[in-house]
């Protein structure tokens, strides 16, 4: 299923013009020292198109997966890029830490600079996890990332960026890696992504043994975005597991914590969204801001239940939504400055707007889809009065008018 997605997006990549000028990036490897790195693997990581919405995944552009070794220099050049996408670049060798780019155009920013910081042999495995990806087959899976999500730090299971914790790790060619803590602890929660394979949680030992990871291709989802029986396109199409969920003790996953996929319409309003993650409820939805314009998109539902399954997905139709008008009051009467906003959340699929608020305070949203929703203002020197979660969700079924929410000085 791998080989057919690539070779469906290399065959539209081949329909391009040949005639089109195409970028190169190129740029030097350093250490910390700033010394060059010899040997370095320099990859394109993720692309996505510089106006509107990518109908690629991040890593599923045909740039994606490029990669040079540096020279004696430290030098390297990708040539041949597309020039209406951004590109991010990966840089690994064994014995440095990785480091990925932030988002770089090759056509304004033909060079860049990557260093990478040495990592010493390890020698005490009680803070390192050591693994190994592959796939199904038992084939090693190269360039694969490993996300540290959480440790288990004394008593207590830890979550988010650590002082002392790797940021992240590359697979080397027979999908090995390492990742290390400054502490001893006993266990890690990672998160595992490679080109062309679905993501996955996986909770590994620390010490000097080698643990497997798998992953498996995951499911297709294809769909299609109407109004009125035609197809919109460039609109932003989002993923999200149904039960969202988190990370609670002892590295335990709650629900099905995979960040939110967003992905653009083609020019027929259709959608394609590889590699998902399986036996799990997702949401299909229209980004509202995408088609703020045109109406609303209620949310799908739909199951992946095995590894391989190509499913098509209801079309997700535009209709005219609800609207929200309201006012953000202060506590002590006061006008609100200029420049301030009030944001809504959907409670149901990982999608917001935000708008600003007059002097008075009021404020409007329009085009909403029927589903349960937040409302929270950002006011320089004030605050909302809310619970410790944040303020609770209430229904949008029909327009609702005379929304009010009430906010409070900050106390020196």
């Amino acid at each position: 299923m791998r080989a057919f997605l690539f070779a469906a997006i290399f065959s539209f990549a081949a329909s391009l013009s040949a005639a089109t000028v195409r970028p190169s990036l190129s740029g030097t490897v350093l250490d910390s020292t700033g010394a060059p790195v010899v040997g370095a693997t320099v990859m394109v990581y993720h692309a996505g198109v510089k106006v509107g919405y990518s109908t690629f995944c991040p890593s599923c552009y045909t740039d994606c997966g490029k990669h040079v070794i540096t020279d004696a220099r430290g030098a390297f050049e990708i040539k041949d890029l597309s020039p209406d996408l951004w590109f991010t670049l990966l840089a690994a060798r064994d014995g440095y830490i990785p480091e990925i780019t932030k988002s770089i155009d090759p056509v304004k920013a033909p060079t860049v600079s990557l260093n990478l910081s040495s990592k010493s042999a390890t020698t005490d495995f009680s803070g390192t996890v050591r693994g190994r990806v592959i796939e199904a087959d038992g084939s090693p899976v190269r360039d694969a990332i490993i996300n540290p999500t959480g440790l288990i730090d004394g008593a207590a299971s830890t979550y988010g960026t650590l002082p002392g914790l790797q940021p992240l790790s590359v697979t080397n060619k027979n999908g090995e890696f390492e990742l290390t803590y400054s502490k001893p602890t006993p266990k890690m929660l990672l998160e595992v992504e490679a080109r062309g394979l679905a993501p996955q949680f996986a909770v590994l030992e620390t010490g000097p043994n080698r643990h497997t990871v798998t992953l498996a291709d995951g499911a297709t989802i294809v769909g299609r975005l109407v109004q009125n029986g035609q197809p919109v396109p460039n609109a932003q199409i989002g993923l999200i597991a149904k039960d969202r969920g988190g990370f609670g003790v002892d590295l335990k996953l709650l629900g099905n914590p995979y960040e939110v996929v967003r992905i653009g319409t083609d020019a027929k309003g259709r959608f394609v969204i590889p590699n998902v993650p399986v036996a799990i409820d997702w949401y299909v939805y229209a980004t509202m801001d995408s088609i703020s314009t045109m109406g609303a998109a209620s949310p799908i539902e739909i199951h992946v239940s095995r590894d391989g399954q190509y499913l098509q997905a209801p079309d997700l139709i535009i209709k005219p939504g609800f609207h929200i008008q309201g006012a953000v009051v202060t506590s002590n009467k006061k006008p609100i400055a200029d420049g301030m906003r009030v944001m809504l959340s959907s409670d149901t699929v990982w999608d917001f707007k935000t708008v600003p608020l007059a002097p008075d305070g009021h404020f409007e949203f329009t085009n909403l889809p029927a589903g349960k929703y937040t409302i929270s203002a950002s006011v320089k020197g004030y605050h909302d009065n809310t619970p410790q979660y944040g303020p609770a969700p209430f229904s949008v079924e029909h327009d609702i008018v005379n929304f009010t929410t009430t906010i409070y000085p900050n106390v020196p």
